[in-house]
């Protein structure tokens, strides 16, 4: 992404983009950044009106046009760009596209956006080739921040460090998640331009992941109806029994690496830096301590073992989170 964004600084652009991944918000503000500085404009309804811009979308593809297309010199410009979303294109080698990429003439720019890229081989080589190619999973906070900060001052809206925290805390680093909670956020203040924590904690209810930490943090004190209190929550807020069980066995295995990594030696930070997906590694640190290693390991095994038994129907969905509650909510005298 700092490729891209390098790219737009010097106003020199490579003739390919594939912009893939499992954030398509960030997969969007790139195109849209693309777009702008190819032509101008990131609206698409002006795009189709420009006779130098061209839009595919979805399936079935068609090869030929896009190669026909490509192949064109623009009328009466400097550019033509091409846009292809989601047509599935990588999941064939697509020789005859390939080959036109790498012939391209120097007026002809195409960007792809995927959400999956099935085959690396073909197009995707040539791509690589010739052209630039990046995956877009979690972005940066850094990045996630200046991106809030930004659409909401787009919409005449400004939210307080502490809001903007809070909001985190409570969608994570989901971009989609967040766009959602930013339009109901900027619905509910009208004409009022500032976004407070209060605001946040009416209309953004908490991260599952938050949530399941919590009941978790009970669990390791041996609080078991707080923890079942917080496993009513998160059936409250929908989240399905299957999914809370998954939860659960994620946040031990990171609490197996850090727990592991403290017996090593790690300082926080340095365990902040080593785990992936923690943002307060103190607390991932204190929580770890009240659990054994074994608790961890035999959690994780029984998370995998009951929710095996639940998809074949030997218990129900409800009871196999009911028992990891109850089980690792009593006390252990081996830490």
């Amino acid at each position: 992404m700092k490729t891209i964004n390098e790219h737009i600084k010097q106003n020199s652009f490579v003739h390919v983009y594939l912009l893939y991944g499992k954030e398509q918000q960030a997969v969007r503000i790139y195109r849209n950044r693309l777009l702008k500085a190819l032509l101008g404009t990131d609206s698409l309804e002006e795009l189709k009106q420009n006779m130098n811009f061209s839009l595919f979308v979805g399936t079935p593809f068609d090869v030929p046009a896009v190669i026909e297309m490509a192949s064109s010199y623009p009328f009466f410009a400097e550019k033509r760009v091409i846009l292809i979303e989601n047509s599935k294109a990588f999941s064939a080698e697509n020789k005859a596209l390939a080959d036109c990429i790498r012939n391209l003439p120097e007026t002809t720019y195409i960007i792809f956006t995927e959400e999956e890229i099935s085959s690396k081989k073909g197009l995707f080589e040539a791509i690589k080739e010739v052209g630039y190619a990046s995956e877009m999973n979690e972005q940066p906070q850094g990045f996630i921040e200046g991106w809030i900060i930004k659409e909401l001052s787009q919409s005449g809206k400004r939210i307080s460090r502490t809001a903007l925290d809070t909001l985190l805390n409570r969608t994570g680093m989901d971009m989609m998640r967040i766009k959602n909670e930013m339009d109901k956020l900027i619905a509910y203040k009208g004409e009022d331009t500032d976004i407070k924590v209060d605001d946040v904690l009416a209309l953004v209810s908490e991260n599952p992941q938050d949530q399941v930490f919590k009941m978790v943090d009970a669990m390791s004190e041996k609080k078991v109806d707080l923890a079942m209190q917080f496993y009513s929550d998160l059936l409250e807020l929908k989240v399905a029994p299957q999914k809370i069980l998954s939860l659960i066995e994620r946040q031990m295995r990171i609490l197996y690496q850090v727990k592991d990594l403290r017996s090593k030696g790690f300082s926080t930070n340095a365990i902040a830096d080593s785990v992936k997906g923690i943002k307060y590694a103190n607390k991932f640190v204190n929580q770890a301590s009240k659990f054994s290693m074994k608790e961890i390991t035999d959690c994780m095994n029984d998370c995998v073992d009951l929710n095996l038994k639940s998809r074949t129907g030997a218990l129900t969905d409800r009871m196999a989170v009911e028992l990891i509650i109850v089980k690792y909510s009593q006390r252990s005298s081996t830490k």
